[in-house]
């Protein structure tokens, strides 16, 4: 009879720092992606930025966090050091190490899969439900904060709780200015289109029918005769 052959342990510090750096960068990115959409839904930026620049940069930053995300996935399934499986990673609360904090992770990957999944398919999916699906980054915000703080092993240092709490504020200001923004359709800075039609020009009063008779015909002048004799030779006039 065989002896079963010991799974191989794959842990090493670079893995381990791999894991964590990825993690905040996703964070950073994941916080990034979340402003900017609201900077474009509000039509918020610099004027010397066109609003196309900043929607290209959204969309860009986004599948960089998705990339930054995958690596952080890959790296922590590969660390043995804790036991969490790759379908713990996309299934929630099916982990056996911190079933709860890894399935509130794998719940914020669903969610930006989602997100990105039917950004690249935009044109083949109607405004509404593209729109619908694309709400979801709100609640994979707050999803992936609970994550952090439950597993995340550098937030007892001080730089990670500024790192947190600086990410957590700016979305909270961009979320508050998209409340604020929205129901002043027709601003400078507006999330709705205005319900209001194309300003109508200006009306003039119709012309009231003068009450007076034609306008008389302007009378000739007629010459004033001359009481002066006429000039005759050798006379000065």
């Amino acid at each position: 009879m065989s002896t079963p052959v010991p799974a191989l342990a794959v842990t090493s510090p670079l893995m381990w720092y791999s894991s964590r750096a990825t993690g905040t960068v996703t964070l950073l990115l994941l916080t990034a992606t979340v402003v900017l959409g609201i900077l474009t839904a509000t039509r918020t930026g610099p004027a010397a930025v066109p609003r196309f620049a900043v929607s290209d940069l959204h969309r860009r930053i986004s599948l960089l966090a998705m990339c930054f995300l995958a690596v952080h996935i890959l790296t922590a399934v590969l660390d043995t050091f804790v036991p969490v499986g790759l379908a713990a990673a996309v299934v929630p609360f099916t982990s056996h190490y911190s079933p709860f904090f890894i399935g509130v992770g794998a719940i914020a990957f669903d969610l930006l899969l989602a997100v990105v999944g039917t950004s690249l398919l935009r044109d083949h999916l109607p405004a509404n439900a593209w729109r619908g699906v694309h709400w979801l980054v709100y609640a994979s915000f707050p999803v992936a904060i609970v994550h952090t703080v439950g597993v995340g092993t550098d937030l007892k240092f001080g730089w990670m709780q500024v790192v947190t709490g600086a990410c957590l504020a700016a979305v909270l200001v961009a979320v508050g200015w998209r409340l604020w923004a929205s129901p002043h359709a027709g601003g400078a800075t507006t999330a709705r289109p205005s319900t209001r039609g194309p300003a109508r020009p200006p009306t003039r009063a119709p012309a009231q029918p003068s009450t007076r008779g034609p306008a008389r015909p302007p009378t000739p002048v007629r010459p004033v005769p001359s009481h002066r004799h006429p000039v005759g030779p050798g006379e000065v006039r």
